[in-house]
């Protein structure tokens, strides 16, 4: 599976709440040419025999099917992307950090996110 995008950031279902870093799951945004993957960070046991330093888990899996639209927009401090589905589902997702507020790869991700969209419902009218 082609990767289009990869990157650590937070993310959650529904909007964006005020204190941000404390509302939304921190993992990976994984965009693939059929689905964005939002994969959480798990807590680390380092008591675990064989724990992996990074350790990730299942988050959400949106077949770009799905997907409705994606578009950045500016909250509060922050650029997020806002993700909405066919069956009225809304993400936020962000790649802001303690040294930026995540607009250039917001920007990036839902650029990549509609022309896949496109690009995908383009295949099926085939």
């Amino acid at each position: 599976m082609s990767l289009l995008f990869n990157s650590d950031g937070y993310f959650c279902e529904g909007e964006v709440a005020k204190k941000w870093e404390l509302s939304m799951e921190t993992g990976k945004i994984i965009l693939n040419k059929v689905e964005l993957l939002l994969v959480k960070k798990s807590d680390i046991s380092l008591t675990e025999i064989g724990s992996s330093v990074e350790d990730f888990t299942e988050g959400f899996k949106i077949p770009l099917s799905e997907i409705v639209k994606a578009y950045s927009i500016k909250n509060r401090k922050i650029h997020v992307v806002i993700i909405e589905t066919r069956d009225n589902h809304l993400f936020s997702i962000t790649m802001a950090d303690d040294k930026s507020y995540g607009k250039k790869k917001s920007l990036e991700l839902s650029d990549l996110i509609n022309a896949s969209i496109l690009n995908i419902r383009g295949n099926t009218f085939s």
